[in-house]
């Protein structure tokens, strides 16, 4: 299956939006959208967005949607370029108002502008943007969903908002009984936690944060979970902290 990752990069409350002069989506405006075989979502964002904007900051990147699409005509240029079947991930990257962001145009994607709620073409864009597009933008939902389209008609589709605690990170969504360790080997209270979780025989997955860091996303939901009264200072404060250790 074909995964797709989007990203929808915003300033002051307006979003980026190119015209496609090639492939799948030619003619139609979307976000900064393509794919990186064998690449998480973030780290294929900042592949796609490297032409268009330099460097990415992958940290800076929060999922807001995961959607699963269908395409019933199989003789389509999407199916043909994507498969009847294909998955999209929608991220959000909210720009500094003290950044100067140049967007360059290249000979598939040419940048038309940035949109305001209540101004984006959604006429000129895949039909399903209007059904999810202003809710991730401007209210910051997370949603889950199906789209099935005939050519480029949406026929049916099912969206789902996903709470913060669940959040949009497979990683971080295993059963309820199941724990896991972000641990630092380094750290003696880390070491300590996980001689006690090994002394009682509980079953978790270790992860060695310091070697595969957290994710926004993945810290959104943690913080959550937590249910911290000051979510923007405690995860400034994880993201610095050399001595997290961390087991639910």
């Amino acid at each position: 299956m074909t995964f797709l990752v989007q990203t929808l990069l915003v300033r002051q409350h307006k979003v980026l939006l190119g015209r496609w002069h090639t492939g799948a989506f030619k003619g139609r405006v979307t976000g900064l959208l393509g794919s990186a075989p064998g690449a998480s979502p973030e780290v294929a964002a900042t592949r796609i967005c490297r032409p268009h904007l330099g460097p990415v900051e992958a940290q800076r990147l929060r999922r807001r949607g995961i959607f699963q699409f269908e395409e019933q005509d199989e003789k389509h240029e999407s199916a043909v370029a994507l498969g009847a079947q294909y998955q999209e991930y929608q991220l959000v990257y909210r720009v500094y108002d003290n950044e100067n962001v140049e967007v360059v145009a290249t000979d598939d994607y040419e940048p038309i502008g940035w949109f305001g709620q209540g101004e984006i073409p959604f006429d000129q864009m895949p039909e399903d943007d209007a059904v999810w597009y202003e809710r991730v933008l401007f209210k910051d939902h997370r949603l889950r969903g199906t789209f099935s389209f005939q050519g480029t008609s949406l026929v049916k589709h099912t969206l789902e908002q996903v709470s913060a605690e669940e959040g949009l990170c497979e990683s971080l969504n295993q059963n309820v009984e199941d724990l896991l360790l972000l641990h630092n080997p380094d750290c003696s209270k880390s070491r300590a936690l996980k001689e006690a979780l090994d002394g009682s025989r509980s079953t978790y997955t270790e992860r060695l944060y310091l070697e595969e860091p957290l994710t926004l996303s993945e810290l959104e939901i943690i913080l959550a979970r937590l249910k911290a009264d000051d979510a923007s200072f405690t995860a400034r404060a994880l993201s610095r902290d050399q001595h997290l250790s961390v087991a639910w």
